[in-house]
């Protein structure tokens, strides 16, 4: 989590929380996609948040789930990874990764096999 910035964090915070659409504007299954995306997406961020704004010993406990809070998030923006605005900056992983495909753990490639 070092290695992601505020101004990273904020970025992505923003484009994952702007591509959601409002709940209100939908109705049935999609208003309901929508609301649980939304409280996903900021819950995570929040969980990011709380993990940067931790001190001492509470860092060590918040860092494993703010990692997989942050990889969520990255995965939520690569939902939308062909929009023009997609944050390339700001969605990094705190894994290991593949310089060829940023956006993938390095054991996850198809073509590998099972484990």
């Amino acid at each position: 989590m070092e290695r992601i910035t505020e101004e990273q964090v904020a970025q992505l915070a923003r484009f994952v929380t702007a591509r959601i659409p409002d709940a209100a504007s939908l109705e049935g299954e999609a208003c309901r996609a929508a609301a649980a995306l939304r409280i996903a997406a900021l819950r995570q961020i929040a969980a990011v948040r709380h993990h940067r704004a931790s001190s001492g010993a509470v860092v060590a406990e918040t860092e494993l789930h703010a990692t997989a809070s942050w990889n969520l998030l990255v995965a939520f923006a690569g939902v939308w990874r062909d929009h023009p605005d997609f944050p390339v900056d700001a969605a990094i992983e705190t894994f290991e990764f593949d310089s060829e495909a940023p956006l993938s753990p390095l054991d996850a490639h198809p073509a590998d096999g099972p484990g």
